[in-house]
């Protein structure tokens, strides 16, 4: 009896839904921050092992992240070489607010599909798991990218639970910074004219990244917060800290944006006399999906929704680092159909409930249905990378 392409991932997924679900759990039930998550990394990779998979751990030099791989019977040798990504850190305080746990199992269970697929058809072909820790803190994939961690992918995908669905999401551009400011302790009676007020020039960075916004384009976003202002109202502070997120539609917004925040911390510091150190890190940049794969995914979806596919921004994730060299599917389903936000109490709740597991498997078979076709079709694949080529060439 033949089976088709879409059999396989529709069986195999569904196979290996109950242990998914387990998996799921156990992360979502134990969520550790960005870079700590041992319990999820350690759960992930012995259900691969236990499976007959190949993992190389603590790879670019971070204890939880991992690469999972299989190499087709037929060799990988004039085949694709295709990537699946899986997350799972949490968010402080929060929990699984932003359903890492179920990006979890839908990496893994794309991996599982695709893996399948070159067994049982006999193609060439490569398909790796990565496993990708502190998205929501630091930037794990972009300290894999810089690694060559994802060098000689093909194809690169990830899934996101989110309200609506879309396989062509544009994400913003995101850069933390940081300043702190060095002043000169004083007797704020007795001497303050002795001090050098850090604590004021942090005030007054505050007070013009705030005049700042009234000229910034609707897309731009720039927030602050004073993390150390002082520690006494009667000394004069010599320290101060301000954490800043900035964020932008494009990379070459992105640059200008923090040229201006660059320039009202050193404004801050010349004014109060204080010096000042900034400390950038790896900026997020925004997310392409390639518009061919994206198609698809939408397709499939809204063949089961009913409904037209939501263009959303206002989030940034360091898979967009990734869409930027490699052609990539960041796609985004509806977690439970209660239209909680992402990083909300309610979405941390949703995303344990079985209607989030049930949404979470569909559209990781909707996303393995495309990553296939790739694999067996080479028109389609001559068509995905030609539009990944128009856009590098735009």
């Amino acid at each position: 009896m033949l089976i088709s392409v879409d059999d396989i991932v529709f069986r195999t997924i569904d196979a290996a839904s109950h242990d998914l679900r387990k998996l799921s759990l156990s992360i979502h039930d134990n969520p550790e921050l960005a870079l700590n998550e041992t319990h999820a990394c350690k759960a992930i990779t012995d259900y691969l092992k236990s499976r007959g998979f190949k993992v190389e751990h603590s790879v670019a030099g971070l204890q939880t992240a991992f690469v999972a791989s299989y190499v087709s019977p037929a060799g990988a040798y004039g085949g694709l070489r295709i990537g699946f990504c899986s997350e799972y850190d949490a968010l402080p305080g929060l929990g699984h607010a932003c359903g890492h746990n179920l990006i979890a199992i839908s990496g893994i269970a794309m991996f599982l599909a695709i893996s399948a697929v070159l067994d049982a058809c006999r193609i060439p072909g490569t398909v790796r798991l990565f496993g990708t820790p502190a998205e929501e803190n630091v930037g794990g994939k972009i300290i894999m990218q810089k690694a060559g961690v994802f060098d000689g992918s093909d194809l690169l995908m990830i899934m996101h639970p989110t309200i609506g669905y879309s396989g062509t999401w544009h994400s913003q551009c995101c850069q933390k910074m940081s300043v702190e400011y060095f002043g000169k302790a004083s007797h704020s009676a007795a001497a303050p004219w002795d001090g050098i007020n850090a604590g004021t020039a942090a005030s007054l960075a505050q007070i013009a990244m705030g005049a700042t916004r009234e000229q910034l384009r609707p897309d731009w976003r720039a927030n602050s917060i004073i993390t150390t202002g002082g520690e006494a109202a009667n000394i004069i502070p010599e320290y101060s800290r301000i954490e800043c997120i900035i964020r932008a539609s494009w990379a070459k917004d992105l640059r200008v944006l923090e040229q201006r925040t660059l320039d009202i911390f050193r404004s801050a510091a010349l004014a109060t006399g204080c010096t000042h150190k900034v400390t950038t890190e790896f900026a997020y940049l925004d997310n392409q999906d390639n518009p061919v794969l994206g198609k698809m995914y939408e397709g499939i979806m809204r063949e089961k929704y009913k409904v037209p596919p939501t263009f959303g921004q206002g989030a940034s994730t360091d898979f967009g680092n990734l869409s930027q060299s490699f052609i990539s599917l960041h796609g985004n389903y509806d977690l439970a159909g209660t239209g909680a936000p992402n990083h909300t109490s309610k979405f941390a709740h949703d995303a344990r409930t079985e209607k989030a597991h049930e949404n979470t498997l569909f559209a990781a078979k909707t996303s393995a249905r495309v990553a296939a076709r790739c694999v067996v079709d080479g028109v389609f694949w001559e068509q995905v990378k030609k539009a990944h080529a128009d856009r590098l060439n735009d």
